[in-house]
């Protein structure tokens, strides 16, 4: 029968999961206190100034930055207490940073550490507080949800292991044949008390590669995805029709019958005569020859202004890499950064 395998929650955006028994939900709200906080780019001030929901490209966020999963964080989500220990540390090891992210004196306690751990910044990045949303990579009230088997397929056709915590979901489900998930878009699927309209599939971005427990880029799993099935997509989003309580355990009934689903288009890469550049976060492809938009077709990449801004994920110009199409035997290993 399938279940509720695991719950997480990401109270900081780009940070470290806490892992849940079960949450209490509302119908058409975000997972509570997920990517509530987040710590924007220095210069994100439109981001800064109103607290709201932006592209993660303005964020310090596992896409561009490693660094964040070298260290260990937990919210008390009650008392705001929070505390930073080094990755693979024990709760009975001191901790790096314990603060309270209710005074002022603590939430600049955490800029500092991170403008320590994270370098290359010009200076210290800001840590803001959605109060009535979310930093989600998507606008809409949206949950994650991934299907493990479809994790272990994954690995089996890469002959690598995948550790599933890479994918950053809130709902992980066991029981559930592979990919199936991917036929429900469109349905109803119900997690305990719960019953969710599955959404949208999850398209993956450069934070997959950071390994969760050594903290080290060391796949390029988007690349890989393309190369292996034609889409970078894995796990689907949710949105909740009621409210209710899903519990580690809870049964989970898929969507019946066809629920047509909104299938991607297969992945096809630029002609090799085709001058092209690909964003190093997100994975989008930037065509000369095509533009984007606000782009004429036919704009070279070096005459595109400085202040430009990937159109998918919003990182800057500079993470722009030229793309060349990854062999197939190294795609599950080449480092995109």
């Amino acid at each position: 029968m399938p279940v509720v395998h695991s719950i997480y929650r990401y109270p900081i955006k780009g940070l470290s999961p806490q892992s849940l028994t079960g949450v209490v939900l509302e119908e058409g709200r975000p997972f509570p206190f997920d990517r509530v906080f987040a710590l924007t780019r220095p210069g994100s001030a439109p981001v800064t100034s109103a607290a709201r929901w932006a592209k993660k490209g303005l964020f310090l966020m596992l896409m561009l930055e490693d660094a964040l999963a070298c260290v260990r964080t937990h919210l008390d989500v009650e008392t705001m207490q929070l505390t930073v220990r080094r990755a693979g540390a024990g709760d009975a090891a001191a901790p790096m940073l314990d603060v309270n992210l209710r005074e002022t004196e603590g939430c600049r306690a955490v800029e500092a550490f991170f403008s320590r751990q994270v370098p290359g910044l010009a200076s210290a990045p800001t840590l803001v507080q959605s109060r009535d949303g979310h930093f989600m990579d998507k606008p809409e009230n949206v949950i994650s949800c991934i299907n493990l088997a479809t994790v272990r397929s994954l690995e089996q056709r890469l002959g690598y292991p995948v550790h599933p915590l890479r994918f950053r979901a809130n709902f992980y489900l066991e029981g559930v044949p592979p990919w199936e998930e991917f036929d429900w878009i469109g349905g109803d699927l119900a997690l305990g008390g719960v019953t969710f309209q599955v959404d949208r599939r999850n398209g993956r971005c450069g934070a997959v590669n950071v390994n969760p427990e050594t903290g080290a880029r060391d796949l390029d799993l988007p690349a890989a995805l393309r190369a292996a099935y034609g889409h970078k997509d894995l796990g689907v989003y949710l949105i909740a029709r009621n409210g209710g309580q899903v519990a580690v355990g809870d049964r989970v009934v898929v969507p019946q019958g066809a629920a047509s689903p909104r299938r991607a288009a297969a992945f096809v890469p630029p002609a090799p005569e085709q001058v092209a550049f690909i964003c190093r976060g997100c994975y989008y492809i930037y065509e000369e020859s095509k533009g984007a938009p606000g782009l004429g077709a036919g704009t070279v990449f070096a005459d595109i202004p400085g202040d430009w801004r990937c159109p998918d994920c919003g990182t800057e110009k500079g993470n722009f890499r030229r793309y060349v199409t990854p062999a197939p035997s190294t795609a599950i290993r080449t480092n995109p950064a």
